[in-house]
């Protein structure tokens, strides 16, 4: 059936026949979906997907194996700064810890890429997020999530996970970008002073505030309430 429907929509492609018993169009798929699909291969012995350059995952990997004897290929990207954005609404406290990576061959997989879009990627360099910890993750219910405490807990939560996964081993830098003024905010600041972030402070170059100021515009919503 498979092979019937890709003949009927590719006439001028021969079929034929692999030695394992499944039916194969014989051509080149990437040439017809042209930034689609690399290639797709199956063998009895190496059971592997092969996904195109332009693939992004959490990790950036090009090869996703299911045998674990068969190595993952991994994309050649450094991790050339650290962001912690955190996020302290009136009803929760969200930390987010995210790598910005850089590809050293960059310039040299796009000889022809003008100057302005090779100053826009530089400018927005990929960002992967790596570890996540909000209030609801620590067990904190309702209007719970709201209390200093539960800041307390997520800024401490995060604080140890950084430093148990050793993220930070090449001394490389952090900044954190604050938005909002929920009583979070006041939490992971001592936190951050307290014996919790002794850790991570000493990596911190930068401290921006992404709060929107909110000027005219149209009627807000109604507050929550819980």
């Amino acid at each position: 059936m498979f092979k019937t429907g890709l003949s009927n929509l590719l006439p001028g492609l021969k079929s034929k026949s692999s030695t394992n018993g499944h039916n194969f169009i014989n051509g080149s798929i990437s040439s017809i979906f042209k930034g689609s699909v690399s290639s797709i291969s199956s063998s009895s012995n190496n059971n592997s997907i092969i996904f195109p350059s332009s693939y992004s995952s959490k990790r950036s990997l090009a090869t996703v194996s299911r045998n674990s004897n068969v190595p993952v290929k991994k994309s050649m990207q450094n991790t050339v700064l650290w962001k912690l954005y955190g996020t302290f609404n009136r009803h929760n406290t969200l930390l987010t810890f995210v790598a910005v990576v850089d590809d050293p061959n960059f310039l040299n997989k796009n000889p022809n890429l003008p100057y302005t879009e090779q100053v826009l990627h530089y400018l927005q360099l990929p960002h992967h997020p790596q570890i996540h910890v909000s209030a609801g993750q620590l067990g904190f219910k309702k209007s719970q999530r709201s209390e200093y405490e539960a800041g307390y807990q997520v800024s401490s939560r995060m604080f140890k996970l950084i430093e148990e996964q050793n993220l930070l081993n090449n001394n490389l830098k952090v900044e954190l970008v604050l938005k909002n003024y929920g009583k979070g905010r006041e939490a992971f600041l001592n936190a951050l002073q307290g014996k919790e972030g002794s850790y991570l402070k000493n990596h911190i170059i930068r401290i921006s505030d992404a709060t929107k100021l909110k000027f005219g515009g149209t009627r807000s919503k109604k507050l929550r309430r819980l």
